[in-house]
């Protein structure tokens, strides 16, 4: 208990102390003070801006509406601070939201461009505030959507952009999903339309498959649905294969033949490794002809090329490159 009473002796010096009972009367006043500038500033004329969300009400089901009113508008409040005050607290519970009456806008065509005008802009605004509230500008203050009656078409996706693999790997396959989808948009702008692209993309690099969502290139008085793609990139590596290829010789007289030591000799080459079990020895021609080897400077030594590579093979190496020759002397048969 002794500790008890000391604790409550220490608090109540504190509290009711000279020092405190002086600190005490200044918040009291200071408070006060503050009161009365409060009242005053409320009771001042003062401009307040205040975000209004839209909304398009009232829209038949075969309407579909192609370029969308803005999310919101900005408006500029003149009024006293204890009205706009009160307007802020309202919107706590109530936010501030304008519905537009599409009936009232439709003019019964296939397709039209409504614009609100500024007038009408204020005239429906004001009935969300106080009478007392000016309003003194609105942004934007002139408001455009456009319509049509279900005049679509459905039309096939392009891919705009680049997609690429690394050094070590090739793009397998792109498949868009979906590859076609359905534009909503004016007759006139309809027919002359062939595909719908994409945004544009830059995958560089790519190592290993993958999807990716991707949205479609916006254009005015234009509406798909859906309104994003996705692509799936199928990506594979590339890998060495090895094949035994011979040595022929072209164009040589009946009475001599081309031999070569070694007969055949190792081409490797770099290759899809989908088509890795595909790419055979006999799609690649190892020859040379024989008006080459009458050219030959060299005696005995014949430099290797290939005449034919099969498509989809690079980085080809041929061992040895170089092989001895000669061109060897065939008996003439005789005839009976």
């Amino acid at each position: 208990m002794p500790r008890v009473e000391r604790i409550y002796e220490k608090w109540k010096g504190l509290l009711f102390g000279t020092k405190s009972h002086e600190l005490l009367v200044f918040c009291f006043f200071l408070a006060v003070s503050f009161g009365f500038w409060l009242l005053q500033a409320l009771n001042e004329t003062l401009e307040h801006e205040v975000q209004v969300s839209l909304r398009l009400d009232n829209v038949p089901s075969d309407v579909v509406i192609i370029d969308s009113l803005p999310p919101s508008v900005s408006v500029v409040l003149h009024d006293k601070g204890l009205t706009l005050a009160r307007q802020n607290f309202t919107t706590l519970f109530r936010p501030n939201r304008l519905d537009i009456d599409f009936s009232k806008y439709d003019t019964g065509k296939k397709e039209a461009e409504v614009n609100i005008s500024a007038a009408d802009m204020q005239r429906m605004l004001g009935r969300l505030f106080v009478s007392t509230a000016m309003i003194q500008s609105i942004r934007p203050d002139t408001l455009r959507f456009s319509y049509n009656h279900g005049l679509s078409r459905t039309l096939p996706v392009r891919l705009a952009g680049t997609v690429k693999a690394s050094p070590e790997n090739y793009i397998q396959s792109i498949r868009i999903e979906p590859d076609s989808i359905r534009v909503f948009a004016p007759a006139a702008i309809l027919d002359t339309m062939h595909a719908v692209y994409s945004e544009t993309i830059l995958l560089e690099g790519l190592r290993e498959a993958g999807t990716y969502s991707i949205g479609l290139r916006r254009e005015k008085l234009l509406k798909y649905d859906p309104e994003q793609i996705s692509i799936k990139v199928g990506v594979g590596y590339y890998t060495e294969k090895t094949v035994r290829v011979p040595v022929i010789g072209l164009n040589f007289p009946a009475e001599k033949r081309l031999r070569t030591f070694p007969a055949e000799v190792s081409v490797t080459f770099r290759v899809e490794s989908g088509r890795f079990h595909r790419v055979k020895a006999d799609e690649f021609v190892l020859a040379t002809t024989y008006e080459e080897l009458l050219q030959n400077t060299e005696d005995s030594k014949l430099l290797l090329h290939l005449k034919t590579v099969p498509e989809g093979v690079s980085d080809v190496r041929i061992s040895p490159q170089e092989v001895d020759y000669l061109i060897e002397q065939v008996a003439a048969e005789v005839e009976n």
